[in-house]
């Protein structure tokens, strides 16, 4: 679960070292005289090419990658610190910064001693009260207290200007169309929420026959379809998890005991709800610009104080296109959720307070903080169906793996070798079920069986009939045999016979789908309840709501044909069947649509252009670099990096 909050959580947090300015004034003078004191040695840590990064470049990298997740995170960092491996991503930051650097001077890429002078002129710690540079004593005294020299500084300054120009040079290089961006746009801010039914044709094949003469007939129209490199077919017993946790019994003593021992995974920090108004602020916005955003935000925090409803604020003021619709509400969240001057805020105010404003790296929030509920442990009435339901999950694949291995001990001595005889098998376990793969070649994933290429590798090495397993999967544990070995080549009829009828029948069945489904979208449309209508078809509803372009249909996956067919339709339509290459039909009743209009995407398309291309010069520069390592010899001091990494 920690791991899981982290991922979701630092996914802002990109290293890509162009976006983060290492230079020392930004992590290390905000507090003058924080450098390490003392000497000592000073060896390589990391050799790129003929560049040596030394021990305390190196430790120093360390250092501000730490003080940069404290920064993020607050108080969470404690709880993930053991989790996060600082001296691996120091190295690689150091290596991409290096790499990146060589493609700035590749492109001949300069910064002039004017541009170093002007940007040290322009930081805090140099300057006096009056805006005038403190002179050159107090500028080496502010380096030495911090471990560098006026050289050295420069240095890296200098260095500081070559990637952002380089960042420069690769954005406005970068060509996004107005398709691409309009298209952006809708995935971003369109929604719908949908009642979704599929007709998968699986459900069909019982009702569909084929003759041998129907069979022929489709094996010389699509010849083409069935010449194959080698392919192996493998049957298997799959003991699935998720069946198993329904079939196991749980009784109050051993939910209160798992309870007991997982108190903390159920503990709520404490949380505040709070809606908000935001004036954006872009990072490199003018000083002009500030001074507007700044005025701004001071008129509505006015205009709130006075007892302007404050929803009526959010909806007209707002540039937060996530909650602006819905009066600026951010509804329940702790502390690491929110960027760290927006949560002191609102955990230092109490319900009913007006907050604001406020500066973050988003712009200038006002705020209005609505209620606060208290660190806690949620009460096991509270979270009893989440405790079972982890209660069931671990022991479900504990005892699957246990009912996998009697199966394979099982199969390995009887030697079952027919259809029959492994379903006889499968038949004795309500959690077992018997599945035959379609033919996959060497390399390729085995469907139904997760990505492992070391299985199928498995596979190919083993003779025919050979039995393996127990094997974990992401559906459970198996059991399997190799049932056929295909040649190579263009079979004759008789040897491709089996799945020419698998081909035949699955096409039938996709087009008895198709008119099963035209009669379903006719109930639907006519007013019948879809909830009888699918039980009528054996099938279930599947309630989407706040759906985006390109996301997953809830467990129906994602579905682009669907999708086109959804925001193209209007409230209160029944759209499809809309056909699913190889998986069935599926239909969908339109319940809410949130679109954009072209006014709206017509302003949005410069921000959205420019935040497009930085990500293709991320991609690009991405690749660059990743073709640049592969020429350059990297050496690492595993000893030295290995001190940073995390503890137990």
């Amino acid at each position: 679960m920690a791991l899981k909050w982290l991922r979701d959580n630092l996914r802002h947090l990109k290293f890509v070292l162009w976006g983060v300015v290492i230079v020392f004034v930004l992590l290390v003078f905000v507090d003058w005289g924080s450098g390490r004191p003392g000497g000592g040695r000073s060896e390589a840590a990391v050799k790129i090419g003929n560049r040596e990064i030394g021990e305390q470049e190196f430790i120093e990298q360390v250092r501000r990658l730490q003080e940069l997740y404290e920064r993020q995170l607050g108080d969470n960092w404690d709880q993930f610190k053991n989790q996060v491996n600082l001296g691996e991503q120091a190295v690689q930051q150091l290596v991409e910064r290096q790499l990146m650097l060589d493609e700035a001077k590749e492109a001949g890429l300069v910064a002039s001693e004017a541009e170093v002078r002007e940007r040290i002129l322009s930081m805090a710690a140099f300057t006096d009260s009056s805006g005038q540079f403190v002179g050159q004593e107090s500028y080496k005294r502010v380096l030495r207290a911090n471990r560098t020299s006026p050289r050295e500084f420069e240095a890296q300054l200098h260095e500081e200007f070559l990637l952002e120009k380089l960042r420069t040079m690769m954005v406005e290089g970068i060509w996004v169309s107005d398709t691409e961006v309009d298209d952006s746009i809708r995935q971003e801010r369109e929604q719908a929420s949908v009642k979704a039914v599929q007709l998968r044709y699986e459900r069909y094949l019982s009702e569909i026959s084929v003759s041998e003469a129907s069979a022929r007939e489709y094996f010389d129209k699509h010849q083409e379809d069935f010449h194959r490199d080698e392919e192996r077919v493998i049957r298997y017993l799959v003991i699935e998890t998720n069946k198993l946790r329904h079939l196991l019994e749980v009784d109050q003593a051993d939910l209160e005991a798992y309870y007991e021992e997982h108190k903390g995974e159920f503990r709520e920090e404490e949380q505040v709800q709070a809606s908000h108004v935001l004036i954006r602020l872009s990072p490199g916005a003018s000083s002009e610009e500030a001074a507007t955003a700044k005025f701004k935000a001071d008129q509505v925090a006015k205009l709130a104080q006075g007892g302007a409803d404050f929803g009526e604020l959010a909806r007209v003021h707002s540039d937060d296109p996530g909650s602006k619709d819905n009066g600026g509400d951010l509804g329940w969240f702790g502390r690491g959720q929110m960027v760290k001057e927006f949560a002191e805020a609102v955990f230092g105010a109490k319900p009913g307070d007006l907050v604001g404003p406020v500066k973050s790296q988003f712009g200038y929030h006002i705020i209005k903080v609505v209620g606060y509920r208290p660190d806690r442990v949620r009460p096991l009435d509270e979270v009893i169906e989440d405790v079972r339901f982890q209660y069931l999950e671990s022991h479900a694949a504990s005892e699957a793996e246990v009912r996998a291995g009697v199966l394979a001990k099982r199969v390995t001595n009887e030697g079952p070798d027919s259809d029959e005889a492994w379903q006889l098998i499968a038949d004795e376990d309500e959690a077992v079920v018997l599945n035959e793969s379609p033919p996959f070649g060497a390399g390729e994933t085995i469907p139904g069986t997760g990505s492992d290429p070391a299985f199928t590798q498995r596979i190919f090495e083993a003779d025919e009939g050979a039995v393996g397993g127990p094997r974990l999967i992401p559906r459970g544990w198996i059991v399997w045999q190799l049932k056929e070995i295909r040649p190579e080549g263009l079979p004759d009829f008789e040897s491709a016979k089996a799945e020419v009828e698998q081909n035949l029948r699955r096409d039938r069945a996709m087009t008895l789908a198709h008119e099963r489904g035209m009669v379903l979208a006719e109930a639907w449309r006519g007013g019948s309840d879809i909830a009888v209508l699918a039980q009528e078809n054996n099938t279930s509803v599947v309630d989407v709501q706040a759906h985006r372009r390109g996301a997953a249909f809830g467990a129906l996956g994602v579905m682009p044909a669907l999708d086109t067919a959804v925001f193209d339709a209007e409230v209160g339509d029944v759209v499809g069947p809309v056909t699913l290459t190889e998986r069935g039909v599926v239909l969908a009743g339109i319940e809410q649509l949130t679109l954009v209009n072209a006014s709206e995407i017509e302003g949005d398309r410069g921000a959205k252009r420019r935040q497009l291309m930085g990500e293709k010069a991320d991609q690009l520069m991405s690749a660059i670099i990743n073709e640049r390592r592969r020429e350059t010899s990297v050496t690492v001091n595993t000893q030295l990096v290995a001190q940073f990494a995390p503890k137990g």
